[in-house]
């Protein structure tokens, strides 16, 4: 039976755990039980060296809001971490960094992490989910459309083919009984979205949040339907770490995800404040971040079967070459450095 990568890294770490324990004798075995549980490596809760985690964002990117949180809040010190953060303007040049040995984890959308790993550009475990659904179909003012079968002949944007919200439009035309034959799929940066819509460029777009709140603010549409009606839990970001890092350092990938799980519990608790650290995070106005948030599920858990019919429409289109959508799902999600007994 072939072993998947998954699966030589947990063998890896069991033999790892087996001969330390071989090398102490059975009352330092019995102290140090905790460490053995917590998955021998990066430290035990107690008792944590200060570890040093190159941690990769997408600057001002409101999805990403559990890492300022977590930032802000000393949770991440609090784990013992000492985060290097770097900011990327885009997914695709921050899984570039993991490309050429630059980082330990990410925040990062779900289409660049799979679309990097399943071209062998990088390796990387989805090791907590950041986000679900967070998108929303929009119209230009004086498009009379009451739901997305009003779309059809209409020219619609997307940040990029093959993106979520290109998926997630593609869903919501199927559902409608619209052909994708029978409109106009064009990019268009999200920053333009709002020109697009008023100039000619687009009826209407599929776009993350803020996007639809700043076009709503801006009186430049109106929001025709949210993601989460479309496709609902449908995956946006997710935490990934270097699969290497994560081997070699898997208590301090556990401890990440820890702090991690602390800021998404922050944010739903503390709706207002949550606001106040987005506004600041962003630089958007508290009127826009707001709404937005309502339209983000900020969460911990991944959801490997949401996760997995991404990888399918994926594969369909052919972006990843044809095989097992399940299994390759598996081998890229790896729940195992959750925190014990849930977020």
């Amino acid at each position: 039976m072939q072993l998947t990568a998954k699966s030589r890294l947990h063998i890896q770490k069991v033999a790892r755990c087996v001969s330390k324990i071989a090398s102490v004798s059975v009352t330092a075995v019995a102290l140090t039980a905790g460490l053995v549980t917590a998955g021998c490596g990066g430290g035990t809760v107690g008792q944590r060296t200060e570890r040093s985690v190159r941690v990769g964002i997408v600057t001002n990117d409101l999805h990403h809001l559990p890492y300022y949180v977590a930032r802000e809040q000393g949770f991440f010190q609090d784990a013992g971490l000492d985060i290097e953060e770097t900011s990327f303007g885009t997914g695709a040049e921050l899984m570039s960094a993991f490309s050429a040995g630059k980082l330990d984890a990410a925040y990062v959308g779900i289409a660049p992490a799979v679309v990097f790993t399943g071209l062998g550009m990088a390796d990387v475990l989805v090791v907590a989910q950041v986000n679900a659904e967070g998108s929303s179909i929009v119209v230009r003012n004086g498009l009379e459309a009451g739901g997305v079968e009003a779309l059809a002949g209409q020219t619609i944007a997307v940040p990029g083919f093959s993106t979520v919200q290109d998926y997630v439009l593609r869903a919501g035309l199927a559902r409608a009984d619209v052909s994708a034959d029978d409109v106009s799929i064009v990019v268009v940066n999200p920053d333009e979205t709002a020109d697009a819509l008023t100039g000619g460029g687009a009826d209407a777009a599929c776009v993350a949040e803020p996007v639809p709140s700043e076009v709503v603010a801006g009186v430049a549409g109106r929001a025709l339907e949210r993601s989460s009606k479309i496709v609902p839990g449908h995956p946006c970001c997710v935490l990934v770490a270097d699969s290497r890092f994560a081997e070699d350092e898997p208590g301090t990938v556990r401890r990440a995800v820890a702090a991690h799980a602390d800021a998404v519990t922050y944010i739903n608790e503390n709706p207002v404040e949550a606001v106040d650290m987005a506004h600041l995070f962003t630089g958007l106005t508290r009127e826009i971040v707001q709404p937005a948030m309502k339209n983000i599920d900020f969460v911990v858990v991944p959801d490997e079967k949401a996760i997995e019919r991404y990888v399918r429409f994926l594969m369909s289109g052919g972006v990843l070459e044809a095989g097992d959508a399940g299994e390759f799902t598996r081998d890229l999600v790896d729940t195992g450095f959750l925190p014990e007994g849930g977020p």
